[in-house]
């Protein structure tokens, strides 16, 4: 990546001038998380915490800066996994996951047991996740996560495969443990406490370091599907060039765009393509066709889902805010390729202000720009409580 960066900057002293300040604020945040994660595991790696994607760097920043000692940061660490909120959200994630998305039901148990301070049970659940997810992964070779090897959970393209890592941690993790341990541990001894020879690890320490070690896992899972699919030819020069113009007329489109609002008493609003797609979503919402659903789910979301997975999802989670009927008030285009859709809804016999907002994209997921073919209009954020907030 830093090569492909050089490379770039040396062709935006020629041409697309106008990226080189862009390539060199990415080059500035990839210094920035360099030094985050060096500065992350000097302090905390020793205590066998790793640093992994669902992290948030400002967050993680402020607590390696703030903190006078490694127990503090520990502390500060902790905190973090232990907003609920955060939690959740991490959670959205999970379902997209192959393997991930069949134990969701063992996942919220365990967080139902953190947040109530049941911190065995929870490193548990999350043990026999971790296990059986990793154990799917390759269906030809099934190895769960304790059967395998530490050098086998490297990640060459995965923020976990730092030496201090995955491969660190899991030397803990599988180390053998037959002579019973009384004293309070605050480590995830998966051995010895599936096998009942560590008696006392019903601690936060060792739940929170549960939770981390599986986003940890599920981004070593990720890295190494990826390594598994074949590398896609290195755009050409000419490719490269055309996205570069891309990316000028889609900043230039969003410079110049002049924000409107469409009225829905007016004659073009049934035929404007975000006005029909607002309208076959919340139409599909309020009768319950979860496979109508699916095509407004953003593609990110999607990952490997079958339409059937993805329809029975889209069910488990809009079914709890079921809608009765709805009604759409105003459509205010405020920025390109967006729209912010206000209207009320009918839910569990209440009426109740309803706000969404949807982005127009390509076929190949990208903000659209004017002119172009076979676009269409997706949810920008996924989950529905944030459409009554």
């Amino acid at each position: 990546m830093e090569t492909q960066l050089q490379g770039m900057k040396l062709i935006t002293r020629v041409i697309a001038k106008d990226q080189r300040k862009h390539l060199i604020e990415i080059e500035r945040k990839m210094l920035r998380l360099t030094e985050l994660v060096d500065d992350f595991y000097e302090q905390l790696g020793p205590r066998n915490w790793i640093f992994h994607d669902h992290l948030n760097l400002d967050k993680i920043e402020a607590l390696l800066s703030e903190t006078s000692s490694v127990e503090a940061a520990e502390s500060r660490l902790i905190d973090l996994y232990r907003d609920s909120e955060t939690t959740k959200w991490q959670m959205i994630r999970f379902r997209t996951q192959d393997g991930l998305r069949e134990r969701l039901h063992q996942v919220e148990r365990a967080l139902e047991h953190y947040e109530a301070g049941h911190f065995n049970s929870c490193v548990l659940q999350l043990i026999a996740v971790m296990d059986g997810y990793v154990n799917d992964l390759d269906p030809c070779a099934r190895k769960g996560l304790a059967a395998r090897d530490p050098h086998d959970m490297t990640a060459w393209d995965s923020i976990v495969g730092h030496h201090m890592g995955l491969t660190h941690v899991m030397k803990t993790f599988t180390k053998s443990i037959k002579k019973r341990i009384d004293e309070e541990v605050h480590d995830v001894y998966r051995h010895g406490i599936v096998h009942g020879s560590v008696v006392n690890f019903d601690n936060v320490v060792v739940a929170t370091k549960a939770w981390n070690l599986l986003y940890s896992v599920v981004d070593w899972a990720q890295a190494t599907k990826k390594a598994a699919v074949p590398e896609e030819p290195e755009p050409t020069f000419t490719e490269s060039l055309e996205q570069f113009s891309r990316n000028r007329r889609l900043r230039k489109h969003s410079d110049e765009f002049v924000p409107w609002t469409l009225d829905p008493a007016a004659p073009e609003f049934a035929s404007h393509p975000a006005a029909a797609a607002a309208s076959a979503f919340l139409e599909a919402w309020c009768h319950g066709r979860w496979e109508l659903i699916v095509p407004f789910i953003p593609e990110a979301l999607r990952g490997c889902e079958t339409k059937g997975q993805a329809a029975t999802r889209a069910k488990n989670i809009y079914g709890a805010y079921r809608i009765d009927d709805y009604k759409i008030t105003a459509m205010n285009f405020d920025r390109a390729c967006s729209v912010d859709i206000r209207g009320s809804a009918i839910v569990a016999n209440e009426s109740r202000d309803l706000c969404f907002r949807m982005s127009e994209r390509t076929t190949d997921d990208y903000p659209a720009l004017p002119g172009d073919r076979g676009t269409r209009w997706c949810l920008a954020v996924w989950p529905p409580r944030t459409f009554f907030e």
